[in-house]
């Protein structure tokens, strides 16, 4: 271990202080760090035993998300509208876990996903005959057909590729004047929503104009003065002043993963002078600020170094994604503002690579940046995840909230998810974001979509295959840096990486994004 990431086993376990006024939270805070510490003095570290109770325990997980993969108890009807989540949690931890699907479990995916797809457009979170379609459940579908269909004549690609249109007339639905979206008719207004319908618009080659207007506003809106975000945002005074507006809630772990991650996606379309766009598009967000909040979320040592959702709040498993999976997306936007700032003051420090012909050829990375350390403990998180998130040794698997929490699909999928963050250095990538952009063939796309307004569209075609190719282009920039793998407990611990923004494996994201921009693979 690192002096920037040192193994909770080094580091003091000294109670976070309080005000001795008891009151239930701080006894819920008292009981979470004696429980977690406990587990920490009872079991050795991860990186130098080969006892089975410190090592990442796959078989057992993968035997958990089986065990619920095709008949689920009673209890969970409480979760019959959120039967697509219930599919992408167990495939994508099966995924993580390096765990193959046979062909004819495949099939059953594919089929049970297609049930959901809605005749009004997007995905409902069960029967599309006896449920309305709902912008989660419809990211939560479109991932699971990424990962576990194909482009054969009855693979759910060719069924998707056709329901292109009708989904895209259900996000303008959902579309509000302010840049929010809300979730289902008559149904909320958060950040949830649009990042879920951003990462599929962003997938199926169907962002307009009109869909993206006001949503960078919507989601600057939502930033709080912790420099995290809330789940919406509170106009007040004149609709049309945009500095009216304030967030509607606190900071929260999963509020601010959606409005990051949405934020990048918006700001892959930044500094293009696209006439279609707003002139000032995204308008600006405090990245520096939410960086520092998402840092800051991570416990103390007493906690095992897990992630919590809030400020002053329990640490929970499933932040290890929420939090944890969002700071390389922080550092990614902030690199974007630096850039942005010196190319504005005429001071760009970067090498231009020239080929034979005296030609320019592609832009390297800064190279005068100073490489900067780990901004979470990678070697704390995984071993909360070994200590305090797996159930014990010999026990049902899946991963859980915290110790006296029961493993669910949920917490086993996001707590996977982080723990590939934190073993996986993955950066973005702006050689690789070249590259693309010279390998994007703009003759090749499905037909446009229809937008609902008159003016709508792209102003014109050359617009909108720019767009295509910057969306396509950053979506496929994120790489993976081989030398810096960090793993705890040995190599026998190691998860499948994860992409950051989208959450599903680099090997199902380029195919899928591929086939719906019909690029070469």
């Amino acid at each position: 271990m690192t002096t920037f990431t040192p193994s909770i086993y080094t580091l003091p376990s000294i109670p976070l202080p309080s005000n001795s006024h008891p009151t239930a939270t701080l006894e819920e805070q008292q009981e979470t760090e004696s429980l977690i510490s406990s587990l920490f003095g009872l079991l050795p570290p991860p990186a130098q035993s080969e006892n089975s109770t410190t090592t990442l325990r796959k078989n057992e997980h993968t035997q958990f998300l089986a065990s619920t993969f095709f008949k689920l108890p009673g209890k969970f009807v409480s979760l019959d509208a959120s039967r697509p989540w219930l599919v992408f949690w167990s495939i994508h931890s099966l995924d993580i876990l390096g765990v193959a699907l046979d062909q004819g479990t495949k099939d059953r995916i594919i089929s049970t996903i297609l049930k959901f797809l809605s005749p009004l457009g997007g995905f409902a979170g069960g029967p599309a005959n006896s449920q309305l379609p709902h912008l989660l459940p419809t990211y939560a579908s479109v991932c699971s057909l990424a990962i576990a269909a194909n482009s054969g004549s009855q693979g759910g690609w060719e069924q998707l590729k056709d329901a292109r249109q009708s989904i895209y007339n259900f996000f303008m639905d959902c579309k509000r004047d302010d840049g929010g979206f809300v979730v289902c008719k008559g149904g909320e207004v958060d950040v949830r929503g649009t990042y879920c319908l951003l990462v599929v618009a962003t997938l199926l080659d169907i962002l307009t104009p009109e869909l993206l207007k006001n949503v960078d506003k919507f989601i600057s809106s939502c930033q709080t003065y912790e420099g995290g975000f809330a789940c919406s945002q509170f106009a007040f005074g004149d609709p049309s002043d945009n500095e009216t507006r304030a967030s509607m809630a606190e900071a929260h772990g999963g509020y601010t993963s959606c409005s990051l991650n949405s934020y990048f996606l918006l700001s892959s379309l930044a500094n293009l002078q696209l006439k279609s766009l707003d002139e000032n598009y995204p308008v600006k967000i405090d990245a520096k600020a939410a960086l520092r909040w998402n840092v800051l979320q991570q416990g103390e040592s007493i906690e095992g170094g897990g992630f919590r959702g809030r400020s002053n709040k329990l640490v929970d498993g499933c932040y290890s994604w929420w939090v944890g999976g969002t700071i390389p997306v922080c550092e990614e936007l902030i690199k974007r503002e630096k850039k942005l700032k010196a190319k504005s003051q005429g001071k760009m420090n970067k090498i231009e690579l020239v080929d034979e012909e005296g030609k320019e050829d592609k832009e390297e990375d800064w190279v005068d940046e100073i490489p900067t350390p780990p901004l979470f403990n990678r070697v704390a998180l995984q071993e909360f995840t070994l200590i305090a998130a797996q159930q014990e040794a010999g026990g049902s698997g899946g991963l859980r909230d915290k110790p006296g929490k029961r493993p669910d699909t949920y917490h086993t999928c996001n707590t996977l998810s982080g723990l590939s963050i934190a073993q996986h250095s993955t950066k973005h990538s702006s050689n690789i974001v070249s590259d693309n952009r010279k390998k994007f063939n703009s003759t090749n796309g499905l037909p446009p979509i229809k937008p609902i307004s008159e003016n709508g569209g792209w102003i014109n075609e050359e617009e909108r295959q720019i767009a295509r190719r910057e969306i396509w282009a950053n979506a496929l920039g994120w790489i993976e840096d081989e030398n810096d793998e960090l793993i705890v407990g040995g190599k026998e611990n190691r998860v499948n990486t994860t992409t950051p923004v989208f959450n599903i494996l680099g090997l199902r994201l380029k195919p899928f994004i591929n086939y719906f921009y019909c690029q070469e693979e």
